[in-house]
């Protein structure tokens, strides 16, 4: 509660009261369209759909409600050349990749939102009886215009307003999935509150977040209360986004020059609760920050008994731009830059990374891409020990092929990345497995400690390609 109170505070001085807040909501079409939802001339359409979902099929279409159902299937095949002193360089992958299945709506100027993720992103941990993970988004905008027309507080579960990559819904994405700086800096989702307010082409958001992530049951559990993850994302924003929370990487209708940037920060103190704490909690968003693998100090020497109190904290800033030519193509670039840190009594760690990439859509229904990214892991030792000492640098080079055969709705992703000074865990040891590529599998760092095992760089090639199917 005290996180909110700052948080509210902070975001009535930004915004300020003037007296239009209280002005009437207009109408489009049949439905009265969240105070908060989107601004520059974005509302929802006449049947309430809302453009970066292309639809979904409407369920109820009132004066009082409108309420859409929307899902999303992938499935994507994988292969890849990996160095492995004990099986097979060649492996082929196949995965149903997403499954989601979702509604939204507006009652009475209320906008809502529920997403669920089902069939493989449907995990249970086993070891876990605190969390589980079926639910994505919960969350409801309530206007609040004693801060202005455009202004609402967003409460529920809902994504973390940080990173422009971690925001881009990945059925929007020139790519089939996002890069490896997201394994250090994504921050998925979480619960809480956040005001988000809109003033001519000027957008913000303040969010005040659990820090455990989704889907926490009630547990009430002896604790050393911290401070709330407290997130902030500002900027400009012109047209590219229809607000700050849906974020889309590839738009097929864009008519003129569009582009934003925003600046990002994070920073939460850990709360200690029964034998752990809310970021140790924090399974399915669990980046290189708060994986014991990557972060040494984050558990603790001695585990639970041992566990220190630590700082989380994220500065970074991201801008688009996509303009349409001449010839009715369109091009697009994105780039994006961060870093962060965590910090306890044991000591402290730093990772970075930046993200440029371009596309380029010709007839809406071909579309190049090409992603760089650089991901510095720093020289930390986790449980694993794994040291990314001297160059711990990791590239991503990744060309993409995408075919919208029906729009958004049916398309195929082909892309090629190249991943240099990948970091590879190589379980060897008597009756070891084989060895794990750490873009694929960042959590099998300790695959490569102990006797006989190792961790080698390497240049590791991957062929993906992804179908995908929405309505």
């Amino acid at each position: 509660m005290k996180g909110l109170i700052v948080v509210t505070a902070a975001l009535a001085c930004v915004w300020g009261v003037s007296p239009s807040a209280y002005a009437a909501v207009p109408k489009v079409g049949n439905v009265v369209p969240s105070t908060a939802s989107f601004f520059n001339g974005k509302p929802f359409d006449g049947n309430g759909t809302q453009p970066w979902y292309d639809g979904g099929a409407t369920l109820i279409d009132t004066d009082k409600m409108n309420l859409n159902m929307f899902g999303r299937l992938q499935m994507n095949g994988v292969g890849e050349i990996v160095p492995d002193p004990v099986r097979a360089h060649q492996r082929v992958y196949s995965f149903i990749q997403e499954s989601r299945l979702g509604f939204r709506g507006d009652f009475e100027g209320y906008k809502f939102e529920t997403q669920l993720a089902l069939g493989g992103e449907d995990k249970v941990p086993s070891t876990n009886p605190n969390v589980a993970f079926t639910l994505l988004d919960m969350s409801v905008d309530i206007p609040f215009p004693v801060l202005g027309q455009d202004t609402s507080l967003k409460v529920g579960q809902f994504r973390v307003p940080y990173s422009r990559e971690g925001l881009t819904d990945t059925g929007y994405m020139p790519f089939s999935e996002r890069s490896i700086g997201s394994d250090a800096f994504y921050q998925g989702r979480d619960y809480g509150l956040a005001l988000q307010g809109y003033k001519g082409k000027f957008a913000g958001t303040i969010a005040a977040m659990s820090g455990a992530g989704e889907d926490v049951p009630q547990r009430y559990l002896p604790e050393n209360f911290g401070i709330p993850e407290v997130v902030m994302r500002v900027g400009y924003n012109d047209g590219v986004d229809e607000d700050i929370y849906h974020v889309v990487e590839t738009d097929l209708g864009v008519k003129q020059t569009e582009k934003a940037a925003y600046l990002n920060a994070l920073f939460t103190k850990d709360t200690q609760i029964g034998h752990s704490s809310a970021l140790n909690l924090n399974g399915p968003n669990q980046n290189m920050f708060l994986s014991t693998q990557w972060n040494p100090y984050i558990a603790g020497p001695g585990g639970a008994g041992a566990m220190m109190m630590g700082d989380l904290f994220m500065v970074g800033g991201d801008a688009v731009i996509r303009k349409p030519l001449d010839n009715g193509n369109v091009a697009s670039a994105e780039a994006e830059v961060n870093w962060g840190g965590y910090q306890n009594l044991y000591g402290e760690i730093h990772m970075a990374t930046a993200r440029l990439q371009g596309s380029y859509l010709v007839n809406q229904k071909y579309e190049w891409g090409l992603r760089y990214v650089a991901l510095n892991t720093g020289s930390t030792v986790g449980d694993s020990g794994f040291k990314a000492s001297g160059d711990s640098v990791i590239d991503e080079i990744t060309p993409s092929f995408t075919w919208y055969i029906k729009g958004q709705n049916v398309k195929l992703v082909t892309e090629a990345p190249v991943y240099l000074n990948m970091p590879v865990f190589n379980n060897t040891a008597a009756g070891g497995i084989g060895s794990y590529v750490m873009a694929d599998m960042p959590g099998q760092a300790s695959a490569g400690s102990g006797t006989g095992n190792t961790t080698t760089r390497a240049v590791i090639h991957e062929l993906r390609m992804m179908i995908q199917f929405l309505f």
